[in-house]
């Protein structure tokens, strides 16, 4: 009996060590700095100064500005000083400028700024901070489709996922990319199962060089994308256009789309009071307007969201 009993007791400490493992471990409360980038691609052709080829899409803009409220409102619900900056691509309008820190940068999308941004980020923020980037717009082959600088054109220009990534492996703290663009998830197949246990065989060049089992980069950063190969897709919401992937993730913040609005209610995707990546990618992919694997009895087209960055969960806000 005795025996027994050391048995179990060196099983369940086992067990408890473990699953402390599963999750990314939880830093001192620090501050959020977060940047909603996105484009409508909605340019006059022949504009001096613009000019794009790429079909104009008309929920990414509400992507952002709504990702912006609801993330904020849950940063001061976890008690969290948070900091947020909007990179717009409107029409023609050109960007303006905004305040990071000390530094002045100009908020059109476009790599070089975005550059600015992280350059300044890195002089303010700490390895107890979250960092958050989301991206609505196009991608194509794992390339999102930005200008490199206010000075080129076409607008389209397709930045590679590995510079992307740099930019952000190179900043303190916990860094989450948000992407909701086509292909931006080439790491899996779309038929299999979404899962941020990706350091077999399914890693991708896209994301080879900072989540294979042998890299020595940054384990702080974690990438969750709106699709694997397929395309990502908009519909209408209570009137207004956004993306599939980010009206499922607001929705799992806990926006009331009928009252366009964050609800009082605690973010429905928090489990065990922590809001993590495996749990808001679980949420969405239970309550995506389309589903995330083919069906005889579903006519919409898929859309596969999944999240990597390593064997365990990163858990975003702690409540």
């Amino acid at each position: 009996m005795k025996k027994i009993f050391v048995l179990i007791i060196a099983l369940l400490t086992l067990f408890i060590a473990t699953s402390c493992e599963l999750f990314m471990q939880e830093p001192a409360a620090g501050k959020v700095y977060a940047i909603f980038m996105a484009l409508d691609y909605q340019v006059k052709k022949g504009d001096g100064s613009h000019g794009d080829s790429q079909k104009a899409l008309h929920g990414t803009i509400n992507d952002a500005k709504t990702q912006l409220i609801a993330f904020e409102k849950v940063a001061t619900r976890a008690g969290l000083t948070f900091s947020g900056y909007s990179f717009l691509q409107i029409g023609n309008d050109d960007g303006i400028n905004i305040e990071i820190g000390s530094t002045t940068v100009n908020s059109y999308p476009t790599l070089e700024n975005l550059q600015a941004a992280i350059t300044a980020l890195r002089t303010i923020t700490t390895d107890n901070d979250l960092i958050l980037f989301t991206f609505s717009g196009h991608a194509i082959g794992g390339g999102i489709a930005l200008k490199e600088s206010m000075a080129t054109k076409p607008i389209h220009d397709l930045i590679e996922a590995e510079t992307l990534l740099d930019l952000f492996s190179n900043l303190k703290g916990r860094k989450l990319i948000i992407l909701d663009a086509c292909e931006t998830g080439l790491a899996i197949p779309h038929s299999q199962e979404s899962s941020s246990t990706l350091l077999e065989n399914s890693i991708s060049k896209w994301y080879a060089k900072y989540f294979s089992q042998t890299s020595e980069h940054d384990r702080s950063l974690y990438v969750m994308s709106s699709s694997a190969g397929t395309d990502s897709y908009e519909a209408e919401f209570n009137g207004k256009s956004y993306g599939v992937f980010t009206q499922a993730l607001l929705k799992g913040l806990g926006w009331d789309f009928s009252q366009d609005k964050l609800g009082s209610a605690p973010a429905p995707a928090i489990q065990n009071d922590r809001l993590t990546t495996d749990g808001l990618l679980r949420y969405i992919k239970e309550h995506q307007a389309y589903p995330y694997k083919r069906s005889l009895t579903n006519t919409n087209p898929i859309q596969h969201p999944m999240v990597t960055g390593g064997a365990r969960d990163m858990v975003i806000f702690t409540f």
